[in-house]
């Protein structure tokens, strides 16, 4: 889970997307060190996100977004 970060915007304001963005770059150069699953800060950043994201399309009645890769295609 969380490999990627979703492109669906669904439920996320504005606000939230700048600040997620900013401490997700703020974590590459000044968090820890990369880490593996649940530990490492990025993962779980994806992971909150995709979470709140399918929660918002649960509420709307749409299907949950899947965890792919975008450049996969």
């Amino acid at each position: 889970m969380a490999k990627h970060i979703p492109k669906d915007r669904t439920g996320l304001s504005l606000g939230y997307r700048a600040l997620w963005r900013t401490r997700y770059v703020l974590y590459t150069f000044f968090g820890p060190a990369t880490q593996s699953g649940m530990r490492d800060p990025h993962y779980r950043m994806r992971a909150e996100r995709l979470e709140r994201v399918n929660a918002a399309r649960a509420a709307q009645g749409l299907e949950p977004v899947e965890d792919v890769d975008p450049r996969a295609r």
